[in-house]
């Protein structure tokens, strides 16, 4: 069955999407899972120790000791002159962010026995012509015709497929593991958005900072507890390394829950730390106000008066923080911020403009990226607060996809556990899953 793919690589995790053609019509956009139960990978990088580069977070089964052989937040990284090291190899971060789209498409396309018609990858939308350059001649070193866009372009495209209310002109916040971005889009005629203005703040913050804040809280409620390990330096690497995913842990269950424990191995015993979603939102809110804040200043210069916007689009893993929710409200009185659209949001946007592209919608790929700097300028004489023309044709409206069979990966499971007292936590889901990266396309290189 014809189908096409959408990928979003972001800091700390990877999604996809696929859009199947069934009765000559591309249906909508549904995640593809990545491993086990769950949607979502560790966009990492590791060389094993036979020596080969495999997809996957070796440090979810216990902290990696040793150093240079882990790849990390690449994506956000790409055309910069500095190289990642892996075992003394120079790796481009380009490079690396299209070895895992490359593992993807394979792994999709080891399941639906034939290639995808089209590739549509999540760029940011801070990025510049010459970064999206590097992007494409590295998916093509791989042997990948991806088409790469901007992400808040993809998320509208993705709310939109979801059958979300058109809108002219759409708010965008992506918070992710280790960055966020400001944007504003607008649409340019029935199918396409635009980027009109984007932003990332002087401060960069995402999941990961907020994880360690927690963790810090945690360490300091617990220093008693923990300080006649130090002794032992590696001991005590790991029972930090322990910490922060805890601290991980607890924060997504408190999306959801008013309290929940942090619960560290001490070997022998454990120890406990129950924190509530009070005490969380005290220790988060300075750095979540700071994205809130970003954001609004962005409207105030983008030329878009906040009631010609539609809402306000939160994306990443970090957007279901309800905190996070309330301050954008906050700073932006009268526009609605829609429910955080899960992590695979982009990527079914993605999905979405590749079926637009196969359906031969466009005549070329849309030119949705920025001009110039970090923030849109109108055209000399042109009144920066009025929007395009309204556009009176209908926005095509995908239908549900046919129900599928579960894809089933054999992965093993992490153990069960209870977290939180009025919800209960969510699947750990299963072990990262490991893609080995011997079948690229000749040529690239394997430590």
């Amino acid at each position: 069955m014809a189908y096409v793919l959408g990928i979003d690589i972001g800091g700390t995790h990877v999604t996809a999407a696929a859009s199947v053609l069934g009765d000559g019509v591309w249906k909508r956009p549904t995640p593809v899972r990545l491993r086990g139960d769950s949607d979502e990978a560790p966009a990492v990088l590791h060389v094993d120790p036979e020596g080969a580069l495999q997809v996957g977070d070796p440090a979810e089964r216990g902290p990696v000791l040793r150093p240079g052989v882990v790849a990390r937040e690449f994506a956000g990284r790409i055309g910069a002159d500095a190289p990642v090291l892996l075992r003394g190899e120079r790796w481009s971060p380009q490079t690396l962010t299209a070895i895992v789209a490359r593992r993807v498409t394979d792994l999709v396309r080891g399941r639906e026995s034939e290639p995808p018609v089209r590739v549509v990858l999540a760029h940011p939308a801070t990025f510049t012509a010459h970064h999206v350059a590097a992007l494409r001649a590295a998916l093509a070193d791989v042997g990948l015709a991806a088409e790469p866009l901007p992400e808040p372009v993809l998320a509208a495209e993705g709310h939109a497929a979801r059958g979300g209310a058109d809108a002219r002109a759409l708010a965008v916040l992506a918070v992710g593991g280790t960055s966020y971005e400001a944007s504003v889009v607008t649409r340019t005629n029935p199918i396409t958005y635009a980027v009109r203005a984007s932003r990332t703040g002087a401060q960069q913050l995402g999941g990961a900072d907020l994880d360690e804040v927690l963790a810090q809280h945690a360490y300091d409620a617990l220093r008693l507890q923990i300080a006649p390990l130090a002794g032992d330096p590696d001991r005590h690497l790991r029972i930090l390394h322990d910490l922060r995913a805890e601290a991980r842990y607890t924060r997504e269950q408190l999306s959801h829950a008013d309290d929940a424990e942090i619960i560290l191995p001490l070997h022998p015993g454990e120890t406990r730390l129950t924190v509530t979603r009070a005490t969380l939102e005290t220790l988060l809110r300075p750095l979540l106000d700071h994205t809130a804040a970003t954001l609004a200043r962005l409207v105030a210069v983008a030329g878009v008066p906040p009631h010609h916007l539609g809402g306000v689009l939160l994306t990443g893993g970090t957007a279901h923080t309800p905190l996070l929710t309330e301050l954008v409200a906050a700073h932006l009185p009268g526009v609605t911020p829609f429910p955080p659209g899960g992590t695979t949001l982009v990527a079914e946007g993605a999905a979405a403009v590749a079926a637009q592209l196969a359906a031969g919608l466009h005549d070329a790929p849309p030119d949705t990226g920025r001009r110039g700097g970090g923030v849109w300028e109108p055209e000399p004489g042109q009144e920066p607060s009025v929007l395009p023309a309204p556009v009176s044709e209908p926005r095509i409206q995908l239908p549900d996809a046919p129900p599928r069979p579960p894809v089933r990966i054999s992965t093993p499971d992490l153990p069960g556990r209870r977290r939180t007292r009025r919800a209960q936590g969510m699947n750990a889901g299963a072990a990262a899953l490991v893609l080995a990266v011997g079948a690229l396309a000749p040529g690239i290189p394997i430590g």
